[in-house]
């Protein structure tokens, strides 16, 4: 019987990171990019200079935060053609059909699904950031909120990088799919004449 519903998002991370595992083993299951993108939020909240926090110059706070903000925005907006591409690849037919057989079309599926997110989590951690600048919060609030809203932004973009680097992969791969599929039904109809 042909299962007809996605697998839940435990089942895939499970999968994904069993796969990861068997493949490259213990250590590509650390979460460098995590550690290093929260690293460069603290730092950056660190060694902002106080006027930065004490209010008298909200505008320049407001003004980096609302950057912050419109460049996850154009992360996300210049990310949706990669899912784009990578949906219309993963989605094709025979191709689609090979993925899932091989149980691969799922993990991509997580991937797309995964990184989006991370996106949409930047976009709003940046936008409580900038409201947090004008809410009666602690300044230590604020500067986790800012730090947060940084590290967030180095993860989105480095999984923005990630993406258009798998859908390079994909183009890769369908061509080859494509290459052997011509090959083998070529092979076929001279062995039928």
């Amino acid at each position: 019987m042909i299962e007809m519903k996605r697998p839940t998002l435990i089942k895939s991370l499970l999968d994904s990171w069993q796969l990861t595992y068997s493949t490259s083993g213990a250590k590509a299951l650390i979460p460098y990019w995590i550690v290093i993108s929260i690293l460069v939020g603290a730092s950056v909240a660190y060694f902002l200079p106080s006027s930065f926090w004490d209010g008298e110059k909200l505008d320049v706070t407001v003004s980096a935060i609302s950057g912050l903000l419109t460049f996850n925005g154009i992360i996300l907006a210049l990310c949706w053609s990669a899912f784009a591409k990578v949906y219309e690849i993963i989605g094709a037919g025979s191709f689609c059909a090979h993925l899932r057989k091989h149980n691969l079309l799922n993990h991509y599926l997580l991937f797309v699904g995964y990184c989006h997110s991370t996106q949409i989590l930047a976009i709003a951690l940046s936008a409580f950031a900038l409201v947090s600048l004008w809410l009666p919060f602690e300044v230590w609030f604020v500067k986790t909120t800012i730090a947060l809203a940084v590290a967030s932004c180095v993860y989105a973009l480095r999984q923005g990088v990630a993406t258009s680097s798998v859908m390079q992969d994909l183009i890769w791969q369908k061509s080859e799919f494509d290459e052997h599929l011509a090959l083998s039904n070529s092979s076929n109809v001279k062995s039928v004449s």
